[in-house]
Order: C-alpha cells, then sequence, then structure tokens
C-alpha cells in the first residue's frame, strides 16, 4: 500500500498521546515519575503531529507567511514548557524561579551541542566527505546568532533577564523574521508524511493540517504541567538535582522532533535544509525564547519585574552564551568540518563530567578562547554576512 510506513508513523504519533489525554479527561492520577512519562511521551507525539502538519501548510498558504509561522510551530512544545515555569516563576515563585532559566539554557545548549554536531556527522557519513557545506542564505542567521550571543553576555553581569532584554531580543527575533522573508530559500520538497498530506485532495489536506495543528495544541497544553510537575516530583523522590532534571530531561523530550526531522532531511540528502533547520532553531531559541521569560514572569506577577537569576543561573547563562559564540564562530565560513563537530559535542559532554562552578566557568572560558580567534581571523566573512543582511534590507 502507497504511503502505508507514512500513515504508520502517523498513528503511532497519535497513539503515543492517548494515554494521558484518556487519563486527563478521567482524572486519573498516577506515580510522578509514570505521569511525567505519559505525559512527556504525549508531548513528544503532539510536537511530531504539529511538525508535519505545519510542514504540509507550507503547500497553502503564501512562502512568506510560512516561513515565519512554521518556524515557530516546530518549536511550540519547547516554549509551552519554559513558559509554564516562567509563569509559575511569577504565581508560585521559589524554584520556579530558577527552572524557567534552566529549560532555557538546557534547551539552547542541548540543540547546538547535540544538534548540531549529531546533524552534521550522519551528513558527513551520507556524502562521503569530512565537512558540511552550507548555503549563502545561513549568512542572516549567522549574524543574527552573533549579535544575540555578544547581547545576552550582558545578562549574567546584571544578574537578571530585564523586561529590556525582551524588547531588545524579541525585536531582534523580528526583525529576523522580517529579513527571512525576504531571504532566498531552498524550493519546498515535502518529504516522508508531510510528503503524504501533501498528496492527498486541497480539501482533504487543509482538513487534515487544522486538526492535526488543534489536536496537537490541545494535547500540549493538557499535558505541559503533568510533565513538568511530574519530572519536579520525580527528582525529589530519587534525590536528583530538580534543576538538571528541568535543564535537561524535559527540553531532550520536547526538541527530539526537531533532531529526528533534521536528520530524516539529511538521510534524504537534503543537508542544506537539516543543518539550516537546527540554525534557524538556535536562533529562534536564542533570541524570542529567553525575551519572552521575563514578560510571562511579569504577566503572572500582574506587574512589570526583570526575572532574578542566582549565581547558578548566571553561569549557566554564561556557559550559554559562550557555547552560542564557538556555534557562531564555527559556520563563520559556511563550512561545519569532522572535528568542529566533534569539538561542539565533547565539549557539551563535559559539562557532565564534573559538575562544578569551577568547571562551569572553565568551559565558559574556553569557548570563548576557542571561538574569539576564528571570528577575529574572518572578520572578512562577518563583513560577508553584515552585508548580505543590508541588502536583505534594501529589498
Amino acid at each position: 500500500m502507497r504511503y502505508l510506513k507514512e500513515k504508520v508513523f502517523v498513528a503511532l504519533a497519535v497513539f503515543t498521546t492517548f494515554p494521558w489525554l484518556i487519563s486527563f479527561f478521567v482524572g486519573i492520577k498516577y506515580s510522578p515519575p509514570f505521569e511525567a512519562f505519559i505525559a512527556g511521551m504525549a508531548v513528544v507525539g503532539a510536537a511530531f503531529l504539529l511538525s508535519w502538519a505545519a510542514e504540509t501548510a507550507e503547500m497553502d498558504v503564501p512562502r512568506s507567511l510560512s516561513l515565519a509561522v512554521v518556524a515557530l510551530l516546530a518549536v511550540l512544545p519547547e516554549y509551552a514548557v519554559d513558559m509554564y515555569f516562567a509563569w509559575m516563576a511569577g504565581r508560585v515563585g521559589g524554584d520556579y524561579i530558577h527552572y524557567a532559566a534552566a529549560n532555557m539554557t538546557g534547551a539552547n545548549r542541548l540543540l547546538l551541542g547535540v544538534g548540531w554536531s549529531l546533524v552534521a556527522f550522519v551528513a558527513m557519513l551520507k556524502t562521503r566527505k569530512k565537512e558540511v557545506e552550507l548555503d549563502e542564505g545561513i549568512r542572516l542567521e549567522f549574524f543574527v546568532l552573533l549579535i544575540a550571543s555578544l547581547y545576552c553576555f550582558l545578562i549574567p553581569l546584571r544578574g537578571e533577564i530585564s523586561l529590556i532584554d525582551s524588547v531588545v531580543l524579541i525585536f531582534l527575533y523580528a526583525l529576523y523574521v522580517k529579513l527571512a522573508l525576504k531571504a532566498p530559500r531552498e524550493e519546498f520538497e515535502p518529504a516522508g508524511v508531510p510528503a503524504y498530506f501533501c498528496k492527498l485532495p486541497v480539501k482533504k489536506r487543509r482538513v487534515s493540517v487544522v486538526i492535526l495543528m488543534l489536536y496537537a495544541a490541545l494535547i500540549i497544553f493538557i499535558s505541559v504541567e503533568a510533565f513538568a510537575e511530574g519530572l519536579i516530583k520525580t527528582a525529589e523522590n530519587f534525590g536528583i538535582d530538580e534543576f538538571l532534571m528541568v535543564q535537561w530531561i524535559a527540553p531532550l523530550a520536547s526538541e527530539s522532533p526537531e533532531f529526528i526531522v533534521a536528520m530524516y532531511l539529511v538521510r534524504k540528502l537534503r543537508v542544506t535544509a537539516g543543518i539550516n533547520a537546527l540554525v534557524s532553531s538556535k536562533v529562534n531559541q536564542w533570541t524570542l525564547l529567553i525575551g519572552c521569560l521575563a514578560v510571562v514572569y511579569s504577566i503572572a506577577l500582574a506587574h512589570p519585574s526583570d526575572l532574578p537569576l542566582d549565581a547558578r543561573q548566571r553561569e549557566e547563562v554564561l556557559l550559554t552564551a559562550a557555547q552560542s559564540l564557538l556555534g557562531v564562530a564555527i559556520i563563520i565560513d559556511l563550512r561545519l568540518h569532522l572535528y568542529e563537530a566533534a569539538l561542539l559535542l565533547s565539549l557539551f559532554l563535559l559539562q557532565f563530567v564534573y559538575q562544578s562552578v569551577e568547571m562551569r566557568l572553565f568551559l565558559s572560558f574556553l569557548y570563548i578562547a576557542i571561538a574569539v580567534p576564528i571570528i577575529l581571523r574572518n572578520l572578512k566573512e562577518v563583513r560577508k554576512s553584515y552585508e548580505f543582511v543590508r541588502t536583505l534590507a534594501r529589498r
């Protein structure tokens, strides 16, 4: 049967949402570990449905609109988790203030340290080359990521994510979207599940997309609290650092569809599309995601307020900014070499060898010490990216 595999994937994604959907409406209570597991599986399943629906929607909406909307929908599960922590930080306070920053830094570092590296490794295996070439269009993401990374070094120095930071970073994201609408992009070529949906008659396809989006949004809405709280209570029960659980396990679930979709594109030899998808996600999370934290926190408090950071969170934000700077340096020449991908992954994993203040500060210094000489040596590439952005702005 044609597209049997794709139909099975859709059925599996929907099936993973059923246990929590039924439990939520029936009112069944579970132990924290099991509740976190089934709610997390629901978030992952919904994330896949949302990703497939968003990509399929590119067939029916203007290309410029799809670039802005689809990119945001793809990371909605990660936003839902982090915005929940920011909301609870304003309503309840306490450790939730730490969790909001923890989830944000974990998501960003996981995306760059693991996502970029593993997708690059797969691309090199498929192409039998020791480097991945990126297209000129990535210069926009590079330049925005450079500006955002440099700006975010100010956050740990002040010890808070302020509403001014929110204005700057959200404006930077809005500017990025505006310029992205003008940038040349790879033509839309659906693959996998979206290819199946795109072959449906127009009316049936559009109805399917709307249903999938609404269903995925519902699942994420009813699952995010149980998933987040289940992780926290599980960590408490087993004597695990709640900060680490929120920082790594929550983003691993919400980011997984992005990784898998990027891997799928690379396996189909759409290497540029796969790498670009993760770089674009990094820009999205390193601007809009951070910018929204203080806004949601203020709404929850019912008055304007900056989101405070304690010493641990300041170190985490510093480390994340330093890693982002190295990511910028690595793609500055529009190439991602084998040794660079290995470096990103190795430094990311090194933080788990020793969990200490000294290690976080050492890694931050090491990221910066490696990144700055590369950027200075390639200032010509920075200027090229600046000119590329200026050209887009004039269109």
